[in-house]
């Protein structure tokens, strides 16, 4: 009777929680064996229509940690456009919920700005010595996941401000590890002359030069000009110069730093390294003498870019003797050895058009030879369009 009495109520217990047990169980040497099926059991939790009084909802100040002094404010609009109605699957009642993806999209967006790249340390070689001119400092990346469940919290628990954590971002190379990159040797070394150049002309070409100068590449990494030198204007420290612009002449920012992306073009040339992109000046412009040598730029429109292929990282290096600009890259030794031919010059027209060509054979350590050729097609001097960077 005891039995009987004490599994009934246990029976009871089971069946207050939904389940109904009608499974074997072992008494004395017998056995009895039943089935089990189950009930689902239907749980109230709190409805978030309930705890948020949507009327009541207030712009949210928003800080970025380690920058507690500054703030924004995300609107009541935008934290309204937030909200989505759903049906719950377990219950099929109505409730409302803050979008979380929302809110992730909302955080991509404002991330670009608030996230602080980190940079690396830029060096020199003396007497086959890394020498440090810039050091590293950290970045700090936006925490998405974190900051959309603080967001979120917020909006429900009606917060008046949130800090949004920021994860830091080590530099990938400082001066600890700069002994172990594999920068041995010079691989490629390009120069070019700009004596006749104005006061504005040489300005910007040694701004231009100083901003790749240090530039560390690591094995597979692809260089941009461009994405180095930033945007071409007078808050960047270039000058104005005269360019000729539907058929006017004009200032703009920026005049001579073509100068500095042939002459690093032409050092990537002589260390063998891959071209990926290269495109000529439109006409011949004496700066760039022996012609058919030459690499423009213009922000937005045309890049220099070539790959690191080499087995270590590697560095590259400007400097100015008189009116010469020169670049070294450094970096493995006896990986290759490059041979040019050329640049020669042919099909000169009496208006100055001309094309020009060379041709470069890399030599790998296995013997292995590549040539490649490089054409140019220059219009007559002085079209109605220029490249103000020239």
């Amino acid at each position: 009777m005891a039995f009987t009495k004490n599994f009934a109520g246990f029976m009871g217990r089971l069946s207050v929680t939904g389940i109904i047990v009608l499974s074997g169980f072992q008494f004395g040497s017998s056995f009895y064996v039943a089935n089990i099926a189950s009930q689902t059991n239907k749980v109230e939790v709190g409805s978030l229509a309930k705890k948020i009084d949507r009327t009541k909802i207030r712009e949210l100040k928003v800080y970025i940690q380690g920058n507690e002094e500054e703030a924004w404010v995300i609107s009541l609009e935008t934290i309204r456009s937030w909200f989505e109605p759903y049906v719950r699957g377990y219950s099929s009642k109505q409730d409302i919920r803050i979008s979380a993806t929302k809110v992730g999209g909302y955080l991509a967006s404002i991330a670009p700005s608030v996230n602080i790249q980190s940079v690396s340390a830029k060096f020199m070689l003396v007497d086959n010595k890394a020498e440090e001119f810039m050091p590293s400092s950290y970045g700090r990346r936006l925490n998405i996941e974190k900051s959309k469940g603080l967001i979120i919290n917020a909006i429900i628990y009606n917060w008046s401000d949130v800090t949004l954590p920021m994860d830091p971002v080590e530099p990938e190379i400082t001066l600890d590890k700069i002994s172990n990159l594999g920068i041995t040797t010079l691989i490629g070394r390009g120069e070019s002359d700009f004596k006749g150049s104005s006061e504005a002309r040489i300005h910007n070409i040694k701004v231009g030069s100083a901003k790749h100068n240090g530039t560390i590449l690591k094995p597979g990494e692809e260089f941009s000009f461009n994405s180095i030198l930033g945007e071409v204007n007078e808050k960047n420290g270039y000058q104005s110069e005269l360019v000729i612009k539907r058929g006017k002449l004009t200032y703009e920012a920026g005049g001579g730093l073509c100068q500095v992306s042939t002459t690093l073009f032409r050092s990537a040339i002589m260390a063998g390294l891959p071209i990926l992109e290269r495109r000529p000046h439109s006409f011949p412009v004496r700066y760039y003498n022996p012609q058919g040598f030459d690499a423009t730029v213009y922000p937005g429109v045309v890049d220099l870019k070539f790959k690191n292929d080499t087995s270590n990282h590697i560095l590259i290096q400007s400097r100015i003797e008189g009116t010469r600009l020169i670049f070294d890259i450094y970096g493995p030794s006896n990986e290759r050895q490059v041979a040019l031919e050329g640049p020669f010059q042919h099909d000169q027209k009496r208006n100055g058009s001309m094309k020009a060509h060379f041709i470069r054979k890399i030599i790998s350590a296995d013997g292995s030879t590549k040539e490649e050729r490089f054409d140019s097609n220059y219009g007559a001097p002085a079209p109605l369009e220029r490249n103000p960077l020239e």
